[in-house]
């Protein structure tokens, strides 16, 4: 007899034939038979025999005052120590959690800054490309100084902009990505004729005056034989002015690129208005070097498509023939 069979046994709910097949096993072990009189002695005891209780006088106002004078609702701060202790551990674990933030965002700043100077580069130079543009409006061609100044240094075609009145604002001269420059003295430059003169009275003065970051394309050897400036036209291939060459030392490495974006490479401004990043002086298949001319010199190019950026104190006609 299992379990569920000695209970219904003893509530007294199996069929006849059941029944008589329990109370003739429980004849035979006493056991059993003794199992199934606690098992009714116990529901005895569960059965409800009708009888009814009154709650004590007074049960029901001692209740409410009871629960009138426990305390209010207890909130968290009611479970927190009066004093958090301080632990190492604690401070550990916070100071892991800063550092690695930081390690994390820091490249992330670091690159969003390096964009922004590059895109403020390109800006500079659209800039003086629109300068370039309002004066080619007045000017057959590109500034350059007349045929008797030709050892005018090429950094002075800033000057000339603003002799004409197209350069008002000579902060677009200073390339974001390698740090401030100092142009205050930039501004001074009112005219070609006293730059030109300061550089010969006073060249310490000049010097500070011409700190600008961006190099000039004095021009070319033309048909005739003479070297002159670039013809004021738009082309896709001929560059104008361009982020300052590298020192003299490495201006024969062709590997070496402007320090202007610390040898990464170099935005180059068209004469069309086009600004293209280069990562290599390579500029077009006829112009392997944007800062030497085919001669592999640091002087002006030999043809129309020969393209020459040269450094601000390089003449602009700093060729053997002039």
């Amino acid at each position: 007899m299992n379990s569920d069979e000695l209970l219904d046994f003893a509530l007294g709910q199996l069929e006849d034939p059941r029944r008589r097949a329990c109370e003739e096993a429980c004849r035979c072990d006493p056991d059993l038979a003794a199992r199934v009189q606690k098992t009714r002695r116990a529901l005895d005891l569960l059965a409800d025999d009708g009888a009814m209780f009154s709650p004590p006088p007074g049960l029901a106002n001692r209740t409410l005052a009871f629960v009138a004078q426990s305390p209010s609702t207890h909130s968290i701060l009611d479970y927190v120590p009066a004093r958090v202790p301080f632990r190492w551990a604690d401070f550990a674990v916070a100071a892991s959690i800063f550092i690695a933030g930081l390690l994390t965002l820091m490249p992330a700043v670091q690159r969003s800054r390096e964009r922004m100077n590059q895109a403020g580069c390109v800006f500079n130079l659209q800039q003086i490309g629109s300068s370039l543009a309002q004066y080619a409006t007045l000017h057959p061609s590109y500034p350059a100084p007349p045929s008797h100044r030709a050892d005018a240094q090429s950094g002075l075609f800033v000057a000339l902009l603003r002799d004409a009145g197209v350069l008002p604002d000579v902060s677009v001269l200073d390339c974001p990505y390698n740090g401030k420059c100092d142009l205050q003295h930039a501004r001074g430059l009112a005219s070609f004729e006293k730059a030109d003169d300061l550089r010969k009275t006073d060249p310490a003065a000049y010097a500070k005056a011409v700190c600008w970051d961006y190099g000039y394309n004095p021009g070319y050897r033309h048909a005739s034989g003479q070297y002159g400036p670039i013809d004021a036209r738009p082309a896709s291939m001929i560059p104008v002015v361009a982020d300052q060459p590298p020192d003299d030392a490495l201006l024969g490495d062709v590997d070496h690129n402007s320090p202007n974006h610390y040898g990464a490479g170099q935005n180059v401004l068209y004469s069309d208005g086009a600004v293209r990043w280069h990562r290599s002086r390579l500029v077009g298949p006829h112009d392997h070097d944007v800062f030497l001319n085919n001669n592999r010199k640091m002087e002006p190019g030999l043809d129309e498509r020969d393209s020459v950026i040269l450094p601000r104190e390089v003449p602009f006609n700093n060729s053997e023939a002039r």
